[in-house]
């Protein structure tokens, strides 16, 4: 995963080739409480699965 993105908190990453196969999802949203730690999170600690990342930042701001 690859940080691209902060909001209100919250982080988002861009999956990798093998993460998008193994978890089927191109973007990780990953809660403000684990930010800290978000160095250790995979995809699987996503708090929702997103494809495109417009489809992240309005999760977020509808959140």
């Amino acid at each position: 995963m690859k940080k691209i993105k902060s909001l209100k908190g919250w982080g988002i990453y861009q999956n990798n080739k093998k993460e998008i196969q193994e978890y089927g999802f191109s973007y990780t949203v990953i809660h403000p409480e684990n930010m800290e730690y978000a160095y250790m999170c995979t995809p699987s600690d996503s708090d929702i699965e997103c494809d495109t990342l417009e489809q992240a930042i309005d999760w977020i701001k509808n959140y």
